[in-house]
């Protein structure tokens, strides 16, 4: 499990050095992002929605506790206040904060911070995945999702939205409908076999193609299917009879 957190302190130093701490201590922790101010740190949170949240407090006009504010309860993460003054100690337990470590940082401390943010964090997302397996059973066919592992997290995909699926040896590229691709660790015959009944066709080696994203079969060129993406995906010898027989059917 990675746990995807922002560090928010308007002070580059400050921000590098939890940054080396995190990665030589707590490899667990991924910083996906630095903010230097309370709105940068509001466009970044909505834009990745991170685990874990590093929140200095005093950071000129705005301070942590008005991004807190700004927020308004909508947070989604668990949050560890990091400043070099003891003084807010009192209001960050009142902030509901996972921790609160004074600069310069402790080691030790900021290890055991991140033991309560594992502990917090691995329930959630474990509860998250459970859930959608609970609520693929009320969806009905290419409505349901299927779950692939990425660097930094699990993402659930509604399988209308998979264009195509190519093999890179024990890898398979995801091709999507939004035109975002992901390569995942994972064959192509493992999903194959998850998304059996589901309109897909092996139509090569390499290949597995949405047969409802199917724009064109191309005579020209030996035959090949254009996809509603504008992919072009080959058909092998050995298939071109099925994969034929099932779109002229």
């Amino acid at each position: 499990m990675k746990i995807r957190s922002i560090i928010v302190d308007d002070e580059k130093k400050s921000r590098s050095n939890l940054k080396q701490l995190l990665t030589e201590y707590c490899p667990v922790v991924e910083v996906v992002a630095e903010a230097d101010s309370v709105m940068t740190a509001l466009s970044l949170i909505a834009q990745h929605k991170p685990d874990l949240l590093f929140l200095d407090i005093e950071m000129g006009e705005l301070s942590g506790f008005d991004l807190l504010k700004l927020l308004n309860g909508q947070q989604n993460f668990e949050l560890i206040f990091v400043t070099a003054y003891d003084k807010y100690g009192i209001q960050a337990v009142k902030a509901c904060a996972l921790d609160y470590l004074l600069k310069p940082i402790n080691i030790l401390e900021l290890s055991g911070a991140i033991d309560k943010a594992i502990k917090q964090i691995g329930p959630r997302k474990e509860d998250e995945r459970l859930k959608e397996l609970v609520a693929n059973i009320d969806r009905r066919g290419d409505e349901q999702k299927i779950a692939i592992p990425l660097a930094d997290k699990i993402e659930f995909i509604t399988i209308s939205r998979i264009i195509r699926l190519e093999a890179e040896g024990n890898y398979t590229h995801f091709y999507l409908a939004d035109h975002k691709h992901h390569l995942v660790c994972k064959t192509l015959k493992d999903y194959q076999e998850l998304l059996e009944g589901h309109h897909f066709i092996r139509t090569h080696q390499s290949h597995l193609i949405n047969f409802k994203k199917i724009s064109s079969y191309v005579k020209t060129d030996g035959g090949y299917i254009a996809m509603e993406d504008g992919s072009q995906v080959p058909i092998s010898r050995q298939k071109k009879d099925e994969v034929l027989g099932k779109i002229l059917r």
